[in-house]
């Protein structure tokens, strides 16, 4: 009698470790899948912000895509639209995803934007000549002060 109900005990129990475990999987397919499609709904949102950023690139000549006035407004909504998401994802800004996408900005529209190396000249004489005199004429005068004032004063005993 006793092997029976051990028995009927140890069925029981097998069947409720069985249908915890078939749970927790399937608790898990279900946070793997609404993580799944959350991931896919960032991406959908990130890839709305490159393609209008793609989109409002179009409308500017090519000619024209180094001019920071003609591209400025489209670059500016890229960066909000990005940082918006950001926000709401809870991330900080810049991050690696922002990032990649403005670097391809970058690589897709601004490669050939770099300046021409321009050299350094010096300053025209009459403003060297000032900026060298100014601090050397200062010198005198607070060497003069400050004899002025160590004679007025009493020293303290």
């Amino acid at each position: 009698m006793e092997y029976r109900n051990l028995r009927t005990l140890t069925h029981a129990l097998l069947l409720l470790l069985c249908s915890w475990v078939a749970s927790s999987v399937a608790v898990q397919q279900n946070l793997t899948d609404s993580a799944h499609n959350e991931t896919k709904h960032i991406f959908k949102d990130i890839q709305s912000c490159w393609l209008g950023y793609t989109r409002n690139m179009s409308t500017v000549n090519s000619d024209n895509w180094c001019e920071w006035h003609h591209i400025n407004r489209h670059y500016s909504n890229l960066r909000i639209c990005l940082e918006d998401l950001a926000e709401i994802l809870n991330l900080a800004f810049p991050n690696n995803i922002a990032n990649n996408y403005i670097m391809m900005g970058h690589r897709t529209y601004f490669i050939n934007c770099t300046l021409p190396f321009q050299e350094l000249a010096d300053p025209p004489e009459h403003i060297l000549l000032a900026l060298i005199l100014a601090p050397i004429s200062i010198i005198p005068f607070l060497v003069t002060l400050v004899v002025c004032k160590s004679k007025t004063t009493k020293p303290h005993t």
